[in-house]
């Protein structure tokens, strides 16, 4: 099974619901779980809108009328309806008069669609809420760090230029194709196995290298040439949040490096 496979299935998976977790439908997927941080982080990610979708649903109260506007536009349909209906149309129910044939108003059909609007709607309000607290967030970032926000996001492993778990492979083959190479590895990752490398055209032309390493958590090392980097270069080590990553910029001789991984900022490694 392979990630996107894996996605699928833990899709499915409701939060909190331990019964979900025990699916021997989605054992392969929570096995991959278990040893892929990338999609771990995914998971934990769709998991937590899961829950906020599902908190806000719990919260609504249904209006005191709903159950009067409903009949009502049961009503007007039906008053408005032909009283002999073609064979190409449907007579539209009348409301049963028994008490014993008679449906609870949930039960209507019209009902289940005002409830999938008011579903509609909360999800539609909370991406909306996201949406907003991440442009005032972003309006801030330095254009480089949301650039490399997508790419990392949107990153599949078949992307990669090369791939190796030995960090110096891949600075020897970034070197080899004259992009920038991180000319030092910093502590705390040189020892750290490696997934791949990539290189990006960022701002017409600029070329970024990224060597991802993984160690139970995956940290992304970004390198640009001073020269060539067209932000604005900070003068001491900076913290910023994007989404659900946490970046690390920093000046170190002709190299700017980048650092990232997911979580908080305040949670960075102190890797340099």
């Amino acid at each position: 099974m392979n990630r996107e496979e894996a996605k699928q299935l833990l899709e499915l998976c409701r939060p909190d619901h331990t019964v979900d977790r025990q699916d021997p439908a989605l054992a392969e997927a929570f096995v991959l779980l278990e040893t892929d941080a990338e999609l771990k982080a995914w998971f934990d990610q769709q998991q937590a809108v899961d829950a906020r979708i599902s908190d806000s649903i719990n919260s609504l109260e249904a209006p005191a009328d709903l159950k009067a506007s409903i009949l009502a536009g049961m009503h007007l349909h039906q008053a408005n309806a032909p009283s002999e209906p073609t064979d190409a149309s449907i007579p539209f129910p009348k409301e049963a008069t028994s008490s014993n044939s008679q449906r609870a108003w949930w039960q209507s059909p019209w009902a289940g669609i005002a409830a999938l609007f008011a579903i509609m709607m909360v999800a539609f309000t909370i991406q909306s809420k996201d949406s907003s607290a991440t442009q005032v967030a972003d309006a801030d970032l330095p254009p480089v760090i949301q650039y490399l926000s997508q790419e990392i996001s949107t990153l599949k492993s078949w992307q990669f230029d090369k791939k190796d778990n030995n960090a110096g492979t891949l600075q020897a083959f970034l070197a080899s194709a004259q992009v920038p190479s991180p000319n030092r590895i910093p502590n705390g990752l040189e020892n750290m196995p490696t997934i791949g490398c990539i290189t990006f055209d960022y701002n017409e032309g600029t070329k970024l290298s990224m060597i991802c390493f993984k160690d139970g958590e995956v940290y992304h090392l970004i390198t640009a040439d001073k020269a060539t980097y067209p932000d604005t270069l900070p003068e001491e080590p900076q913290l910023y949040q994007c989404g659900d990553k946490a970046f690390k910029i920093w000046v170190e001789g002709e190299q700017v490096k980048i650092l990232s991984t997911h979580g908080k900022k305040e949670d960075m490694p102190e890797f340099i």
